[in-house]
C-alpha cells in the first residue's frame, strides 16, 4: 500500500506523519477517516497550547449542551454517517432512525424544514438567525444518548472543532460574550464543505445533520468523483496549507504492506 509522508508546519509546531493509502481511485467519502485523524492532530495541538496557557478545556462526556445547535455537515460526511447507521445492528438502527424522524417532525411543525431544504444559499446574517431559531427549539442531535455523542469517533468535523474553555454550562445559552472557543490553526470542516468535487474548488455545500438520511436517500456516493487516493489526499492538503501553515516535505513511497 503506498505511503505518503509529509511534514506540516502549524505556527511554531510541526506535524510529521505517514499516511497509508490505497493505490486505486477512491471517493472523497472514503478518505474521511484519514481526514478525521488529521483534524484531531490539529485540534490536539491547539488544545495543548490552551492548557499550557492555563486554560482548561470544558468539553467532556455527559455535557451535551452544544448538541442542540444546528450542525452543518458536508455532503461527504452525510454519506459517511449514513453508512455508519446502515452498519448498526437492527435495534440500534431503529432507535437512531426514530430520533431522526422525530427531529424532522419537530422542524416541520415549526415551519423550518422547508427552509432548511432550500437550495438557495443563506447569507451570513440569515444563517446566524436560522442558527438561533434552531437552538431555541431544543432539538437534540439524533446521535445524542445520555447527553453524550454515541458516534464520538465518527462525529462531524465541525463538532470536533467546537472546543471551549468557558464554563460548560454557558453552552446551554451561548452568546458571543460567554463562550471562549479554543483558536484552531485550521478548520477542516470549511474545506470539506467544498471538497465533494475531490479538489476543493466548488462552492460551499452543506446540510443540517438531521436531514442526512432524507438527503442521502436521494443521492448516491458514487456520484462523487473517483480519484487516485494519494492525489486526493494531496488535493485536500493543498487547501489546508493556506489556513494552517506550509507543507515542508512530501514524499511518496511505493511500498506494499500487504506483501510483508
Amino acid at each position: 500500500m503506498p505511503k505518503l509522508q509529509f511534514e506540516l508546519k502549524v505556527g511554531d509546531s510541526t506535524i510529521s506523519a505517514e499516511v497509508s493509502l490505497p493505490a486505486e481511485p477512491i471517493h472523497p467519502v472514503d478518505l474521511l477517516p484519514v481526514l478525521h485523524a488529521f483534524n484531531d492532530s490539529l485540534i490536539g495541538i491547539a488544545a495543548d497550547k490552551a492548557e499550557a496557557a492555563g486554560q482548561r478545556i470544558s468539553c467532556h462526556a455527559g455535557c451535551g449542551a452544544c448538541c442542540r445547535q444546528m450542525v452543518p455537515i458536508s455532503e461527504t460526511e452525510a454519506f459517511h454517517l449514513a453508512d455508519l447507521i446502515l452498519a448498526m445492528d437492527d435495534d440500534r438502527k431503529s432507535r437512531v432512525t426514530a430520533r431522526f424522524d422525530e427531529a424532522l417532525r419537530g422542524l416541520a411543525d415549526c415551519g423550518m424544514l422547508d427552509r432548511l431544504r432550500s437550495s438557495v444559499p443563506f447569507d451570513s446574517e440569515e444563517l446566524h438567525r436560522l442558527g438561533i431559531e434552531y437552538f431555541r427549539l431544543g432539538l437534540a442531535c439524533p446521535f445524542l444518548e445520555d447527553e453524550s455523542c454515541s458516534i464520538h469517533p465518527d462525529r462531524p468535523s465541525i463538532c470536533r472543532e467546537y472546543l471551549v474553555t468557558s464554563p460548560a454550562v454557558n453552552c446551554s445559552a451561548p452568546r458571543a460574550d460567554n463562550i471562549a472557543k479554543v483558536p484552531l490553526p485550521a478548520k477542516l470542516s470549511r474545506i470539506l464543505f467544498r471538497f465533494d468535487d475531490g479538489i476543493g474548488d466548488q462552492s460551499p455545500r452543506w446540510l443540517p445533520l438531521p436531514l442526512l438520511l432524507d438527503w442521502t436517500a436521494g443521492h448516491k456516493r458514487d456520484t462523487q468523483p473517483a480519484i487516485l487516493a494519494p492525489q486526493l489526499f494531496e488535493n485536500f492538503m493543498r487547501k489546508v496549507v493556506p489556513q494552517a501553515g506550509s507543507i515542508g516535505e512530501q514524499n511518496m513511497e511505493g511500498t506494499d504492506e500487504s506483501k510483508k
